[in-house]
């Protein structure tokens, strides 16, 4: 496509001067052709079209042909100018492609005046119109090989920023885990005084806060330095090593170091070569990110320590006093009262930027105004007695980054997508074509309004489905969608004024083309509206107020906290906090903005001496040197206001107030005595002749039916042919006795495995508590032994607040690595990777918290059974937590384990305090894994296991998990054989079981009798 661009203005060459290619051609001597040739390219040398020196502005280098061609800083990459096929050529670089504009020069002897054409007088009196052509093409700059490598890059450091979320994640459980503990020891066991709870309350929350801000953070670099290498690394190249030395530089941390360690390895003839190398390359761009983060720190410091000399004019500042007015002034703009104005525009101005609402107002640049905040806290400053704040006698105006480089998208009818004007940030500028030949036409504006109100209809539509799917109460999804419908109507009407606003601007502007006798064409010139927000200080806070306040919140903030972590004697948490204080500071307090909003640019940032910015900033940088500062900066500073940064704050917010949720429930059930674990009522029924049996024939019967199915240790089994315990019904029976009160599992018990079998013993638990008094009783279980000297400890599984704290605590990062790993394709090739990680997250807890670890206890007490020499054979099962508690206290203490809808301890073998092995996991553990529940599958693949069905709708996976549901079954398919059906399996929709007495009485009546 070519364009014709405006005139530009400047004179053209003589005849001679302008003597193409095809005339030098034809000079038949090859000599002077090259003499020619020679001469053309020296003077055209002397100002070539666009771009740099490095020190010398275009300008002095620039053709008499063509337009001067300006950078903005807002682009990654500079461009570069050649000379080819008589044109010049704009060479933009962007991700595996390159825009190229080529420029091209047409002259032509001619009376008539053509439109943008510059006219040129002779001395031969002849007259030349010149034209300038710009031609737009897009062509491929990329390889298979180059998005691989690419690809790579990206995986890897995806895999670092993954590892970081999951470490935010994970220090704001433990937390407020730690917070909990806190509170439970307080109340329960009495320790210490009141004021003992008051110091870990501080400090929690006060570090809560900075966390929060400090890994809001960290994941906004981590997604800054993910994109970068995705896009070729153009900020990395930007930081002043050179564009060679930085690619070296990558690569060697990337692929270098990984690829040398891999080779090394396989030479070396190691076991561990997939292991070792993704460790070395994990550590190596980490290391990598960690010098790319203290880069970015150190250049926004940088930038805001020189802009402020610029901001309060004095050229003569000691570091101490750019420091001090830096904090100074950024403390003063969060304090001060603003107010924010919303307006729509008409673009139809050149300098917007200088232009307040006022002026926008009066002669022909209207503005229409849409809301206005901030009002509330400014009425709250000026209630504060006097010397706190003062309200200015003349607002302030503050300068925003939209208003500063004016760098905003179009929606224009080539532009216009359905999807994309429905899926827009809403927070974001947009400038929308709304009259001219690349206006948004009417077909595509009802669209987008359909596209809204079909999207809206489908959002309800959706969550109500799914509520019905959850099949949630009628009540409750009344309640939702009703709130739902009141949020889109509120959405729809500013949407609406925003429409209603793009009319007047058009009916305005044509009146005003009619009062001044112009004919409104829409053909002519191109009408814009857009989105700007208009900032105003109207009070600010005293020099007392700005320091007082700013080191009443450090002193807080740093010293509570981390003599807290040091109390605690968390290490790793304490150097956890510096880190997110330091990065919590810095975003504060050198954050760019509230020096910018009050310069209205990047001030001489990149400029020479007693030069001054080129039309305001707002074309470009004059000099490669300023370009390549502003544009380093621009890109730096709009991290703190990306979309990204704002989904990390919500996200991480999310996760802080469920774990509070959760910590505050469990102190608060604590203190009002309940949630202590005593145990429910039996939900589980039995009819009162207990002669109803799922008749299968013994040669049909499944050999995982079995107690010793998946277990090969002959020398640890629980069951024999004397053993009351026969199958593996048995184990899930137990299971579900660990939750009831104690006082009616003794008649369950004899229910299930007949008198005289089995038996609960009450005493062998005190008495080991008492033994062992430095274990703190946090664990719920139960011991039954049986006629044949065996024994199974019952670990019950989550039923309080604080249960689940603890099952987040262990498996929380297995689970989220999980999820990364299935999201990416060969994900399996990184499970080494993901135990390294899950290993150095384990850190994190603090030294309370792994002494009040559940399976801590559990171990302990099997070790005592085993010292005591009671028991003939030991076995350990439990559901859900209980399962996965009881997998660990088996391959810790190698005693057999089953586990019901357990969790695997499979990725966690190495994160526990006393790290289990691979080999105890596969001789001495066994899982039940019911279909479609989520739970068994986290912490990796069970490695004896044993799957049954789960005879539930899809749309209850919740019930898949449930011990009960998981007993019928196994007694469905297994065939009980002599273990009696409970009234629950056919309430729950399995068959009627068979009477064997010959009665032919159902089960369904002789349970509606109880």
């Amino acid at each position: 496509m070519t364009i014709d661009a405006a005139d530009t203005g400047v004179e053209v060459e003589t005849e001679d001067e302008r003597m193409t290619t095809l005339d030098a051609v034809a000079v038949a001597d090859s000599s002077d052709f090259r003499k020619l040739m020679q001469r053309k390219h020296e003077d055209r040398n002397k100002s070539t079209l666009v771009g740099f020196s490095d020190d010398d502005p275009p300008s002095s280098r620039r053709s008499n042909h063509h337009s001067r061609v300006l950078d903005h800083y807002s682009l990654p990459i500079p461009s570069s100018t050649v000379r080819f096929r008589a044109a010049h050529v704009h060479v933009y670089d962007s991700q595996g492609s390159q825009l190229l504009m080529e420029e091209r020069l047409t002259t032509k002897n001619n009376t008539a005046v053509e439109k943008n054409t510059s006219l040129s007088l002779h001395g031969n009196g002849e007259q030349t119109y010149t034209t300038t052509n710009v031609t737009a093409k897009r062509a491929m700059n990329s390889s298979p090989g180059m998005n691989f490598l690419r690809g790579l890059y990206s995986t890897i450091v995806f895999l670092m920023a993954a590892f970081l979320f999951i470490f935010a994640v994970g220090l704001l459980l433990f937390l407020a885990s730690d917070l909990a503990h806190q509170a439970k020891e307080l109340i329960v066991h009495g320790t210490g005084s009141n004021a003992d709870i008051i110091y870990p309350l501080l400090g929690t929350f006060i570090s809560i806060y900075v966390f929060l801000h400090g890994l809001t953070q960290l994941m906004t670099l981590a997604t800054s330095f993910v994109s970068d290498v995705f896009a070729g690394s153009p900020l990395l190249n930007s930081f002043g090593f050179g564009v060679v030395l930085t690619n070296w530089i990558k690569f060697i941390f990337v692929i270098g170091i990984p690829a040398t360690t891999f080779v090394g390895l396989l030479f070396s003839g190691s076991e561990n070569v997939v292991s070792i190398t993704l460790v070395t390359t994990f550590v190596s761009v980490i290391f990598l990110f960690f010098c790319f983060s203290i880069f970015i720190v150190y250049l926004r410091v940088s930038c805001c320590l020189y802009l402020v000399k610029e901001l309060y004019e004095k050229e003569d500042m000691t570091t101490t006093e750019r420091l001090k007015y830096t904090i100074l002034t950024a403390q003063e703009s969060a304090l001060s009262g603003k107010v924010h104005n919303n307006y729509v525009y008409d673009s139809n101005v050149y300098n917007l930027k200088r232009l307040d609402s006022n002026s926008l107002g009066e002669g022909g640049n209207e503005a229409l105004h849409l809301s206005t905040h901030g009002q509330w806290y400014i009425k709250f400053t000026q209630l504060m007695p006097n010397g706190l704040f003062t309200t200015l006698d003349v607002p302030k105006r503050c300068w925003t980054q939209a208003e500063i480089d004016f760098n905003i998208p179009f929606y224009t009818k080539s532009s216009w997508s359905l999807e994309g004007v429905f899926c827009r940030m809403k927070n974001e500028s947009h400038i929308a074509v709304l009259s001219g030949p690349s206006a948004v036409t009417q077909k595509q504006t009802l669209s987008s309004l359909a596209c809204y109100f079909l999207g809206v209809v489908f959002y309800i539509l959706l969550v109500a489905g799914l509520m019905v799917f959850a099949q949630v109460p009628s009540a409750v999804i009344a309640a939702v969608v009703t709130s739902f419908i009141a949020y889109w109507l509120w959405k729809g009407q500013k949407e609406y004024k925003m429409i209603k606003n793009a009319n007047a601007i058009i009916r305005m502007r044509q009146s005003d083309d009619k009062e001044d006798g112009n004919d409104y064409n829409d053909d002519d010139f191109d009408t814009a509206i857009f989105q700007k927000w208009e900032t105003f200080t109207v009070t600010k806070p005293t020099l007392a107020v700005t320091w007082g306040s700013f080191f009443a919140k450090n002193v807080i903030t740093a010293l509570i906290p981390f003599s807290y972590f040091c109390y605690s004697r968390n290490v790793v948490g304490a150097l956890s906090y510096i880190a997110m204080l330091m990065l919590c500071f810095e975003k504060t307090y050198f954050d760019i903005g509230p020096i910018v909003e009050t310069l209205g640019s990047f001030g001489s940032l990149g400029l020479e001496s007693g030069k001054s910015l080129a039309h305001d900033g707002l074309l470009g940088a004059a000099t490669r040197v300023e370009w390549e500062q502003k544009s380093r900066l621009y890109h730096v500073t709009r991290m703190n206001n990306t979309a990204s940064r704002r989904i990390w704050a919500k996200l991480l917010n999310f996760f802080a107030i469920i774990f509070g949720v959760i910590a505050v429930a469990g102190i608060s059930s604590v203190s009002s005595g309940s949630g202590q674990g005593e145990g429910v009522v039996p939900y589980t029924t039995f009819p009162p002749n207990n002669t109803f049996f799922y008749d299968v024939p013994q040669e049909e019967v499944s050999p995982m039916c079995s107690a010793d199915f998946g277990n090969s240790n002959e020398t640890n089994t629980t069951s024999s042919l004397t053993s009351p315990i026969k199958y593996l019904a048995d184990y899930n029976f137990l299971s579900i006795i660990s939750y009831f009160r104690i006082d009616s599992i003794q008649s369950l018990l004899d229910t299930w495995f007949g008198e005289g079998e089995a038996f609960l013993d009450e005493d062998v638990i005190p008495t080991f508590r008492e033994a062992h008094p430095e274990l703190p009783s946090v664990a719920s279980f139960q011991l039954v032994t049986f006629s044949d000297g065996s024994a199974v400890v019952c670990v019950r599984g989550t039923t309080t607040y604080f249960d689940f704290l603890v099952d987040a605590r262990l498996w929380y990062s297995a689970g989220l690595f999980q999820l990364v790993r299935n999201a990416m394709p060969f994900g399996f090739a990184f499970d080494a990777l993901i135990e390294f990680c899950v290993n150095r997250l384990s850190e994190l807890e603090t030294s309370s918290i792994k002494e009040v670890s559940y399976y801590a206890e559990t171990t302990a007490f099997v070790e005592y059974l085993r010292e005591s020499g009671k028991y003939t054979k030991l076995a350990v099962t439990g559901h859900s937590l209980g399962g996965g508690l009881a997998l660990i206290t088996g391959a810790q203490t190698q005693t057999k384990a089953i586990a019901i809808s357990g969790p695997s301890a499979v990725i966690t073998r190495s994160a526990v305090t006393q790290p289990i092995s691979l080999d105890a996991i596969k001789k001495y553990t066994f899982a039940v894994v019911p279909q479609r529940d989520i739970v068994p599958k986290i912490g990796g693949e069970h490695m004896n296991s044993a799957s049954i069905k789960c005879r539930t709708g899809i749309n209850d996976p919740i019930s898949c998990h449930l011990a009960y549901r998981s007993l019928c079954e196994l007694l469905y398919t297994c065939g009980n054989v002599k273990r009696p059906v409970y009234c629950e399996c056919v309430r729950i929709g399995y068959p009627e079981p068979t009477a064997i007495d010959g009665s032919g009485n159902s089960l369904g009546s002789s349970c509606e009798a109880i």
